[in-house]
């Protein structure tokens, strides 16, 4: 996990405390990185509308999108303590589960985690994301909640009716 003393302060103002828009300026020092760096993710991400008039604009939901690329799930969740609960869907709740995986899952998950410079956790988070994705529209009439968990913190699409 990243060592950054103000992360959990800027996670906390960005959760805690939306506002409508952010400026550049304001966007970069919320997550911790240089301008040029949000150009550049607001970019990759296809994101014109955070450009109006030559300006970069972003909204909460724009910045927050951006935000998950930079902190894991967890780290959100822990710089928002008891707070989470009210502001995250509450299938983005975190569940301690034991698993038993062949070693050599676990040693490639623990090599990709110290190559990227993360957590077995974050690494293994990432992966079982795809599989939610390829599964909420179907769990969603048994699960009530995934597709927004899954979907946060844009808005979940409408359900795809089947004809």
């Amino acid at each position: 996990m990243r060592n950054d003393a103000g992360r959990e302060q800027r996670i906390q103002t960005l959760f805690l405390h939306p506002v409508e828009s952010y400026r550049l300026a304001e966007g970069a020092r919320l997550l911790g990185v240089s301008p040029g760096k949000l150009k550049r993710e607001a970019s990759f991400d296809r994101c014109e509308e955070c450009r109006r008039e030559g300006k970069w604009r972003f909204t909460w939901r724009q910045l927050a999108l951006i935000a998950f690329k930079q902190w894991t799930l967890a780290e959100v969740v822990d710089a928002l303590g008891a707070d989470a609960a009210a502001v995250l869907p509450p299938l983005l709740a975190l569940r301690t589960v034991t698993l038993r995986l062949p070693e050599y899952i676990l040693r490639a998950l623990e090599t990709i985690a110290s190559e990227d410079g993360t957590t077995v956790d974050a690494i293994l988070h990432g992966e079982l994301l795809d599989f939610a994705g390829t599964v909420a529209d179907r769990m969603e009439a048994k699960v009530p909640g995934l597709r927004a968990a899954y979907h946060f913190p844009t808005p979940c699409p409408k359900l795809r009716r089947r004809t």
